[in-house]
């Protein structure tokens, strides 16, 4: 099995010289090259993976404030679900900053 080091080293933000080094030791790899295209994938599989980490975590923050909002109507706690779905609205995109009143000038 190869070790995937190096590729650790990217999501490190080592040096690219120390990247090189360790791929040089660990795989043979001598062609500065071909490192590169191994580091242009890796890095595109990370930010890959970030969108699809960050849009699971998006999706269960939303299914848990719809469960509190609908909780908190239930218990008449009118506050607290208005509060969830100002929330979510942020979440979604829907509202961009904290509501706030106009100043009084």
């Amino acid at each position: 099995m190869v070790s995937s080091q190096p590729i650790c080293r990217l999501a490190q933000r080592q040096s690219a010289s120390h990247i090189r080094d360790q791929a040089a030791l660990l795989w043979g790899m001598g062609s500065y090259c071909t490192l590169k295209k191994y580091l242009r994938v890796a890095r595109a599989r990370m930010v890959e993976e970030l969108v699809e980490d960050r849009l699971v975590h998006q999706a269960e923050a939303i299914f848990a404030l719809q469960d509190v909002a609908r909780r908190a109507a239930d218990a008449e706690q009118f506050s607290a679900a208005v509060g969830a779905h100002r929330v979510l609205a942020e979440i979604t995109g829907m509202l961009r900053a904290p509501v706030k009143p106009p100043s009084a000038t």
